[in-house]
C-alpha cells in the first residue's frame, strides 16, 4: 500500500500515527479499532520548510494532524502575510473539509521541516457519521478560525496556538434582546390603557410610546452589541475571558493552564436541552468561568486536553543524554552562572526588541522605562494632569493677577500694590510648592517587572515608603480593565495581578492590555527556563549514575594477574 511506502520512507511507526490520533481531542469518544481503521487509510506526508501545504480557496478534501514540525496558517493581503494562528505536534488542521463550502479560508505552509497525516474527506464524512462528538469538535474548530479572521490577537506570544474562541449561546442572546422588547410591550400597553382612561392626552400617550419605544430599541441593540464583544479563548498556554461593553468597561481576564486545579461544568434544565452550559475552572484563588457557551462538554475536553497536554509536556530541546554524558565524562559541563547569564540576556534582548508604540505625552513623561531586564511603570499622564491641575491653575492665576496692575488687566490700578503683589508672590510660591509635591507623589508611584519578581511601590514625599514584591511564578490569574470613558479613551486602566492569596494592582498603567501581555510573556519565559534547566538537570542527573557505573564496574573487575593468580 501507498500508506507503508511514506511510512517506511519517513520511519513513522504506526503505533506513533494511532497514539496521535487517539490523545486527539476529535478522536476522544473515537473506540480504538475505529482509530486504527482511520490510521490505515490515511496518508503520512512530509513537507519542507517553507513549503505550501495548501492555498486560500483551493478545494479542502483532507484534514491533517501534526505529527512533527510546524505549520503556520495566514492571510494574504496586497502582498501582506497576516498569521491567523499556528499547529503544533499533536494539532489538527484543514476543518474546512466538512464545511458547507469546501474552500480552504486559509494558506497553509510548514515553518519547518513537518510530517503530516492526511486524512481522506470520506473517511471524515463516515466518522463524523458514527460518532456525533467528532462532528461538535469539527464545527467548533472551523468557528474558531472563523473568529480569528475577523479578530485578530496581537496579545498572543509568537508560539501560543488558539484552540477555542466563541462567545456565549445565540439563545443568551436571544433572551437579551427579548427581555426589553417584553418591557416595551408592557409599557405600551400600560400607555394605552392610560390613554383610553383618558389619564394621559392622546400627544402625552404618543410622546410616551416612542420614548419607550426609543429606549428599549436601544436597550436591545446595547445588549446585542454587549453579546457581540464577549469572548472565551482557549490557548496552549491559558484560559481568556475578554470582556467589552461600549464606552464603560474593556478588560481581559486570563489564568495559565499550570494554574489550573480542577474543571467542572454547571448546566441548567434549558442548557441540557439546547446543549450549552458553564465551564469552570478552579484555581488556588477562585474560578474563572466561561459561561453559557454551547456543546459544553465538547469545551470541557479542549481545555482537558490543553491542560494535560501542558502538564506532562516534555521540553522539545532536552538536552541529548550523549551529548550531556560525553561532557561530563570530558569535564566540560556547562557552569551554572554561564547558562542563568544567557538566559538573561535572551530574556533582555527580547523585552526590548518588543514593539511599543507610546503616545506624545507617555514618552515625555517616560511612564514606561527599560533598563537592562528591569521594566518601570508609572501611572498614566491623565492621572497626573488630574493631580496636578489645581495647583498648577492656582500657580497661573497668581502670576496673571501678579501682572494684572502693571498691565492694566482687570481694571487694577497701578499705585499702592506692593502688599497686593506681596500677597500674590507667596501665593504664587505656595502653589508652586504644592505642584512640586503633586508631582513627585505621582513620580514616586511606579511598578515594576522584573525576571522573578513583581514590585509595587508607594512612597509620600518626605513620608513613608510601602514596597510590596512577589515571585511571578505563582501567578496565579492576570486581569486587565478600562473602566471608564476616560481610560477607553486615553488607553490606560488597572491590571490585577493575583498571586496566592494576595492582589496586585498596577493601578492607571497606560496600554494595560500590554502590560498584562508582558507580565505573561514574562511568566512564561520563568517557566520555560526552569523546565529546560530541570531536564538538563536531569539529563547530567543520569550521566553522572552512568559515569558511576562505569567506574564501579571497571574497579570491580578482576585484572589480568588476578585472573591467573585465580587459574592457578
Amino acid at each position: 500500500m501507498k500508506y507503508w511506502i511514506y511510512l517506511n520512507r519517513m520511519q513513522v511507526s504506526k503505533e506513533k500515527l494511532f497514539n496521535q490520533l487517539k490523545n486527539s481531542v476529535f478522536f476522544k469518544n473515537v473506540p480504538d479499532n475505529f482509530i486504527q481503521w482511520v490510521a490505515d487509510r490515511s496518508q503520512v506526508l512530509q513537507f519542507e520548510q517553507d513549503q505550501l501545504v495548501y492555498e486560500r480557496d483551493a478545494a479542502a478534501e483532507k484534514m491533517y494532524i501534526l505529527i512533527s514540525g510546524e505549520i503556520v496558517l495566514y492571510i494574504e493581503d496586497e502582498n501582506e502575510e497576516y498569521l491567523i494562528n499556528g499547529c503544533q505536534v499533536g494539532d489538527g488542521f484543514g476543518f474546512e473539509v466538512l464545511a458547507k463550502e469546501t474552500l480552504r479560508l486559509t494558506y497553509a505552509r510548514a515553518n519547518k521541516k513537518s510530517i503530516l497525516l492526511a486524512i481522506p474527506q470520506k473517511i471524515l464524512i463516515r466518522i463524523a457519521e458514527e460518532f456525533p462528538s467528532f462532528q461538535i469538535q469539527f464545527e467548533l474548530a472551523l468557528q474558531s478560525l472563523n473568529f480569528l479572521m475577523k479578530k485578530p490577537m496581537g496579545w498572543l506570544q509568537d508560539d501560543e496556538v488558539v484552540h477555542y474562541i466563541n462567545r456565549e449561546h445565540p439563545l443568551i442572546l436571544a433572551l437579551r434582546v427579548l427581555r426589553p422588547l417584553l418591557v416595551a410591550f408592557a409599557l405600551l400597553v400600560l400607555t394605552i390603557v392610560l390613554s383610553n382612561a383618558e389619564v394621559l392626552t392622546g400627544n402625552a400617550a404618543l410622546w410616551a410610546g416612542s420614548i419607550i419605544g426609543l429606549l428599549c430599541i436601544g436597550w436591545g441593540v446595547w445588549n446585542a452589541f454587549d453579546w457581540m464583544n464577549d469572548f472565551y479563548v482557549v490557548t496552549n498556554r491559558r484560559v481568556v475571558f475578554l470582556e467589552k461593553i461600549a464606552l464603560v468597561q474593556d478588560s481581559r481576564k486570563e489564568t495559565p493552564l499550570n494554574a489550573i486545579l480542577s474543571i467542572a461544568k454547571h448546566t441548567s434544565f434549558s442548557g441540557r436541552l439546547y446543549h450549552f452550559g458553564d465551564v469552570v475552572m478552579r484555581t488556588f484563588t477562585g474560578l474563572i468561568t466561561f459561561r453559557n457557551v454551547a456543546y459544553v462538554e465538547a469545551v470541557i475536553a479542549i481545555v482537558e486536553e490543553q491542560w494535560l497536554n501542558l502538564k506532562y509536556k516534555m521540553v522539545e530541546e532536552d538536552a541529548d543524554p550523549e551529548e550531556v554524558l560525553r561532557k561530563q565524562l570530558l569535564n566540560e559541563t556547562i557552569p551554572d552562572d554561564t547558562m542563568q547569564q544567557k538566559n538573561i540576556d535572551s530574556l533582555k534582548e527580547e523585552t526590548i526588541s518588543r514593539e511599543y508604540h507610546a503616545d506624545f505625552l507617555s514618552g515625555l513623561l517616560r511612564l514606561r522605562l527599560v533598563e537592562g531586564d528591569t521594566i518601570t511603570y508609572r501611572t498614566h499622564w491623565f492621572v497626573f494632569i488630574r493631580k496636578t491641575i489645581l495647583p498648577f491653575l492656582g500657580l497661573l492665576m497668581s502670576l496673571i493677577f501678579y501682572l494684572a496692575p502693571q498691565q492694566g488687566w482687570f481694571g487694577l490700578a497701578t499705585e499702592g500694590t506692593n502688599t497686593y503683589r506681596t500677597i500674590m508672590a507667596v501665593i504664587g510660591v505656595a502653589m508652586a510648592i504644592w505642584w512640586y509635591y503633586r508631582t513627585a507623589d505621582w513620580r514616586n508611584d511606579y511598578f515594576m517587572i522584573t525576571p522573578e519578581q513583581i514590585v509595587d511601590v508607594f512612597r509620600k514625599p518626605f513620608g513613608m515608603e510601602e514596597r510590596r514584591a512577589a515571585p511571578i511564578r505563582n501567578i496565579q490569574t492576570i486581569e486587565y480593565k478600562k473602566q471608564n470613558a476616560f481610560g477607553l479613551l486615553f488607553n490606560f486602566g488597572t491590571v490585577f495581578i493575583r498571586i496566592g492569596d494576595v492582589e496586585f494592582t498596577f493601578d492607571y498603567v497606560p496600554n494595560p492590555s500590554y502590560v498584562q501581555q508582558e507580565i505573561f510573556s514574562r511568566f512564561q519565559s520563568l517557566k520555560d527556563r526552569e523546565q529546560k534547566e530541570n531536564a538538563y538537570l536531569n539529563s547530567e542527573r543520569l550521566a553522572n549514575w552512568m559515569e558511576a557505573y562505569h567506574r564501579v564496574y571497571h574497579d570491580d573487575e578482576p585484572s589480568d594477574g588476578e585472573e591467573e593468580e585465580a587459574q592457578d
